[in-house]
C-alpha cells in the first residue's frame, strides 16, 4: 500500500491537536483510493474529544460525512481516522486503537490510522515520535510509510476543497450534545480559526509552490 498525504491535511491535524493538547482529540480523513494507492486530501474534526488518554469516535458521524462527501458528488470518501496521543509520542496504537482500526479495516479493506503528538512535535518537528500511520495486522499493528504530495495541480486543488469545508463549516457535522455545547463556546472563535486556517493552508502552498519552482 501507498499512502501520499496533502500538506494541507497534515496541518489541519496538527492544528487541531495543538489546540486541543490537555486532551485527545480524533477526526476522519478523506480523499481516494486509486489501485493500492491511498491519496489523503483532507482532514475532518467533527468535536470530538476525550480524555487525557482515551477518546472515541462517533460512527454515526462518520455515516453522516460519508453523506455529506458522497452528496458533493466528487470521488472523495473517507479513507480512515486520526487522533492524538498527548505527551505519549505517536509512536505506537494502544489495545483500543488497534480494535478501532480493525473495525475500520471491516468496512474499508484500504482505511488507515493516523497518530500524532503535538508535543512532540513542538519539540522536535515531524517524525515517528510526533505523526505516524498505522494499519491493523494479524500480531497487532503495523507503521505505514507516507510521502507528502508535490503535484500542485493537486495542492491548490485539495487547498481550496479544504477552505471550502471549513467557510461552510464543518459544525453541520456536529451530533452528539457534548459535541454541540464544545462548539457553541466557540463559536465565537471559529471566524477567527476559520482565517488563520486558510492563511496556514496557502502558506504550505505558495512555500511547496516556491521550493518546487527554485
Amino acid at each position: 500500500m501507498k499512502v501520499t498525504f496533502s500538506p494541507v491535511a497534515l496541518s489541519k491535524v496538527f492544528y487541531v491537536a495543538l489546540n486541543n493538547r490537555d486532551v485527545e482529540v480524533a477526526g476522519f480523513l478523506v480523499g481516494r483510493v486509486s489501485g493500492d494507492h491511498v491519496l489523503v486530501t483532507d482532514s475532518l474534526w467533527v468535536g470530538g474529544r476525550g480524555g487525557r488518554v482515551h477518546v472515541e469516535l462517533d460512527f454515526d458521524a462518520m455515516a453522516k460525512v460519508a453523506g455529506k462527501l458522497e452528496e458533493d458528488g466528487g470521488d472523495e470518501v473517507i479513507v480512515g481516522w486520526w487522533h492524538s496521543h498527548p505527551g505519549m509520542g505517536a509512536d505506537f496504537m494502544s489495545a483500543t486503537d488497534i480494535k478501532t482500526q480493525c473495525v475500520w479495516q471491516a468496512l474499508f479493506p484500504y482505511a488507515i490510522a493516523l497518530i500524532v503528538d503535538p508535543a512532540e512535535y513542538e519539540k522536535r518537528g515531524i517524525n515517528k515520535r510526533s505523526c505516524s500511520l498505522y494499519k491493523a495486522v494479524s500480531s497487532g499493528y503495523e507503521a505505514i510509510p507516507f510521502d507528502t504530495m508535490l503535484d500542485l495541480n493537486e495542492l491548490v486543488s485539495a487547498g481550496l476543497r479544504s477552505i471550502k469545508r471549513a467557510l461552510e463549516g464543518e459544525v453541520k457535522f456536529t451530533l452528539t450534545q457534548k459535541e454541540k455545547v464544545i462548539y457553541k463556546e466557540r463559536i465565537i472563535e471559529k471566524t477567527g480559526e476559520i482565517i488563520a486556517l486558510a492563511l496556514s493552508i496557502w502558506t504550505v502552498i505558495l512555500a511547496l509552490l516556491f521550493w518546487v519552482l527554485s
